[in-house]
């Protein structure tokens, strides 16, 4: 079993430089494809990122500049700036990103203002309040209801809050990530850009979310008072979802579990395509072409 010792935000040079990092992002690659985890983290082969991407990365600057000023400031930012924020984000992005034939940046840069200013102000570039559609679960009919916006109601005391686990036995890894925010409440809060609004079991089995769970608690020596994911769902007229979990030890351990595996496997050289349909084909594999045009499974060619 893999025991905890300490964490801290950085580590002296000599040290940190000696020991492998593995984060979420990491592990998570691994699981969906461990071939992919060797191209991307021991290949160093980077793939251009996708609209979906650019879109989610975009509307997270806008929202980190707001809110780390009102650490301090305990006020919001005017929406102008905060867009002015996603805009610089977002065209910087644009050339590297890889857009499919029927996409339209301008149109896809557009639906990321509608995000960030149901989240921020709620309202519409003309001043009126947004609504959204949703199902009544009663009379099963969808109903419009005027979007709440978030930002007023967060006062964050840590913004991208960068962690490091450290473990009593010589596993030869630390653990780093960063927490996106975490709120006056001392709760952990992840935003996330998405086609569709997340379910319960989405939510309660996310493992960034244990990834920050961890973090913090070896941060700051005390429990979370509860990890909220705020979802920017991207319907033709945004909506804001937010879902509330919470993680135990048990959740705790089973991620400690699966980075030993995945590190052990990973030291033992163990890489292969996982064949998943879902993302294993020439529309969702970034590295497909390197296997002749025939699927990453056949190698570099």
């Amino acid at each position: 079993m893999t025991k905890l010792q300490t964490a801290s935000a950085s580590l002296p040079q000599t040290q940190t430089a000696t020991k492998k990092h593995y984060s979420i992002s990491q592990l998570l690659t691994y699981q969906k494809c461990p071939l992919h985890y060797y191209f991307r983290y021991i290949e160093g082969l980077k793939i251009p990122p996708r609209s979906a991407m650019t879109l989610g990365t975009s509307v997270h600057a806008a929202l980190e500049h707001n809110f780390k000023q009102k650490i301090e400031s305990k006020l919001d930012l005017p929406v102008d700036e905060v867009l002015d924020a996603y805009s610089t984000s977002f065209d910087l992005a644009k050339p590297e990103t890889l857009w499919d034939k029927d996409e339209s940046p301008a149109e896809i840069k557009d639906n990321g203002i509608e995000l960030v200013r149901a989240y921020h102000v709620g309202k519409d570039k003309n001043g009126d309040p947004m609504v959204c559609r949703e199902m009544n679960p009663e009379t099963r009919k969808y109903e419009k209801k005027v979007i709440k916006p978030l930002s007023p109601k967060i006062q964050p005391i840590m913004v991208e809050e960068p962690f490091e686990v450290q473990f009593e036995n010589e596993v030869g890894y630390v653990f780093v990530g960063r927490m996106d925010l975490v709120d006056d409440k001392h709760r952990i809060r992840d935003t996330k850009t998405s086609a569709k609004s997340p379910t319960q079991d989405q939510v309660d089995t996310d493992l960034q979310m244990t990834g920050y769970s961890l973090g913090y608690r070896m941060k700051t020596g005390r429990i979370e008072k509860g990890l909220v994911m705020d979802y920017l769902v991207k319907n033709s007229h945004p909506k804001i979802v937010s879902v509330e979990t919470q993680r135990n030890e048990e959740d705790i351990q089973r991620l400690l579990n699966l980075m030993a595996r995945i590190a052990h496997a990973i030291d033992s050289g163990v890489f292969y395509c996982s064949c998943n349909p879902i993302f294993c084909n020439p529309n969702n594999c970034g590295y497909w072409d390197l296997g002749n045009h025939r699927g990453c499974r056949y190698g570099i060619s």
